[in-house]
């Protein structure tokens, strides 16, 4: 597998981030890649796609994405 530094996801071992699209902060954020410019989160409150369901309901959204490491 190829890994990217434009490409960012919750569990990745990287440590906490904060992510930012469009200059706006967004939390819940699934993952992200930085060079497509897009940010898949999930919105509060959560919930799941369908009933009887694992997954849970996200949203994309597309745009500048920009992320910061939190110390």
């Amino acid at each position: 597998m190829v890994r990217t530094d434009s490409f960012h996801h919750y569990n990745d071992g990287r440590g906490r981030r904060r992510v930012y699209v469009n200059g706006y902060e967004v939390s819940h954020v699934k993952w992200c890649d930085t060079d497509e410019g897009i940010a898949i989160y999930c919105p509060l409150p959560l919930r799941l796609k369908r009933p009887g369901s694992d997954e849970v309901y996200t949203r994309r959204l597309t745009g500048v994405v920009t992320v910061e490491k939190v110390e």
